[in-house]
């Protein structure tokens, strides 16, 4: 099983989620689950799977995937064998 690391501000977004529909428990619960389903994904993938958005700059070989309707931005890296998320983005996050 792969390493799969996760930035302060992936985890920033993520507790940043908030709805007025619900608790905040279960608004807790859902972040929970959020972070363990990104990582069992993630620990699973093969290292050229998803998609390959960004060729240069500061994101280049960035590669997305869609968990729970949010968007997964990771870096796959080969010498360690880990993968790091380095963004999150849902379609009501600006």
């Amino acid at each position: 099983m792969r390493k799969v690391k996760f930035t302060q501000n992936v985890l920033n977004r993520i507790a940043q989620i908030r709805s007025i529909h619900f608790t905040s428990q279960e608004t807790t619960r859902f972040q929970i689950k959020l972070i363990e389903t990104i990582h069992a994904r993630l620990s699973t993938i093969t290292p050229m799977a998803g998609f390959h958005e960004f060729k240069r700059g500061p994101w280049a070989n960035t590669r997305r995937i869609l968990v729970l309707g949010y968007k997964v931005y990771y870096v796959y890296l080969s010498v360690s064998d880990e993968i790091i998320v380095k963004g999150i983005k849902a379609p009501g996050m600006n």
